[in-house]
């Protein structure tokens, strides 16, 4: 059975977006012009994986959004400014549909309360089962229950664990280096792995040994075809239990010299954070901007790169948002994988690359998404970008 993946996603009134409804592919790459939406669009994902961690739930994930306020669009007006987020997840053999619709105790009291929560499961062939509904006969007898969701809550879920699961395994990485050099904590209010590779060591520290060994093994392949100087990538803890990745550098002494991730380029720690991340069993990975700090040679073959990881690892779903050509130069890259985020009137809008026919046509004439889309997702007013004035 294939591993589950998101195939749907709908928002309502979620931050730059007062609607969207988009399919999703195995491999996403998103594209839009800066301050498009491009991370507030991968949020909503987190969002459900904040619900289900320990330490999380609704009222500690709007927390860390700074409040409802921050989440609620901009643009919600009139009688309908829930925020709503809605995932179909799929194996291609059966799935979910799961509904979250939340507001406001009250324009005084900020707690988040639950308009809606829905799960319906997906048999093949059959009608969709509906399996939990909120707000039910429970709700209605202690209002308090609709601060909390149902889906975590291990008394609630049993029937759609499976799910809470596959919630719980999302991870979203824009691997800082320079954290990781200074083994800089996470943050304590954090819920779950640290967005920005801080706890890279501990995560690679607290795989079993046989696990950790290969998947450094199979990062050193990569990292002795694009860094030719660097060898032997083994993980290492130092006098005070301090985890480290150590490689050999090859110089005109034969024993070489060894160094830490403290001296490693910022394209070596972010491309170790991705490789390491594509190996992990786990749900769905958000990559923000993979491209930064790899040379453009790498960049072109990241597309494929992370096709192959998929077909010959665990088919974990991948979700990236880029600013870069090269990255879409892959004739591999279809329109269905393809996610426009691009400003519109009221908030931003998400398009499938395979909805808008002229990038349609184009790449099925085999013009790459380099050229197909990238150019639409520039600013309308970039031409002016030379004369302006700081």
């Amino acid at each position: 059975m294939s591993q589950l993946h998101f195939t749907q996603i709908e928002l309502q009134n979620w931050k730059n977006f007062t609607r969207v409804n988009v399919a999703l592919a195995n491999r996403v790459f998103m594209v839009g012009s800066n301050a498009s939406g491009k991370s507030n669009f991968l949020d909503a994902f987190r969002l459900l994986r904040d619900l289900v961690l320990e330490g999380g739930g609704l009222a500690k994930a709007v927390a860390l959004r700074d409040g409802l306020p921050k989440i609620r669009s901009l643009f919600a007006r009139g009688a309908s400014t829930e925020v709503m987020v809605k995932v179909h997840v799929s194996n291609g053999e059966g799935g979910w549909v799961y509904e979250l619709a939340f507001t406001h105790r009250s324009p005084k009291d900020q707690t988040p309360i639950i308009r809606r929560e829905r799960v319906d499961r997906i048999i093949p062939g059959g009608q969709p089962e509906n399996i939990l509904s909120r707000p039910d006969e429970q709700d209605k007898a202690d209002r308090e229950q609709l601060t909390q969701t149902a889906i975590q809550q291990v008394n609630r879920n049993g029937k759609f664990r499976e799910l809470a699961d596959f919630f719980r395994g999302v991870l979203y990485l824009h691997l800082v280096p320079q954290l990781v050099r200074e083994g800089q904590a996470p943050r304590s209010d954090s819920i779950g792995p640290d967005q920005y590779g801080r706890d890279l060591l501990d995560r690679i520290r607290n795989t079993s040994p046989k696990i950790r060994a290969g998947r450094l093994k199979r990062i050193q392949k990569v990292i002795g075809l694009v860094a030719t100087p660097l060898e032997d990538l083994t993980f290492v803890q130092d006098e005070h239990g301090r985890p480290h990745l150590q490689v050999k550098f090859k110089h005109w002494r034969p024993q070489g010299a060894y160094q830490n991730e403290t001296q490693f380029s910022d394209g070596t720690l972010r491309l170790i954070g991705l490789l390491l991340a594509l190996q992990e069993r786990a749900g769905p990975l958000l990559l923000e901007e993979p491209e930064l700090s790899l040379h453009g040679a790498i960049v072109r073959r990241l597309g494929p790169f992370i096709h192959r990881a998929q077909r010959a690892g665990n088919g974990r779903q991948v979700i990236l948002s880029t600013h870069s050509d090269e990255l879409l130069m892959d004739p591999g890259i279809a329109a269905e994988e393809l996610l426009m985020v691009q400003p519109a009137d009221e908030g931003s809008e998400v398009l499938v690359g395979a909805s808008i026919k002229e990038i349609s046509r184009l790449m099925k004439a085999g013009i790459p998404a380099s050229e197909a889309l990238m150019p639409r997702t520039a600013a309308s007013q970039l031409e002016l970008f030379d004369s302006a004035v700081a």
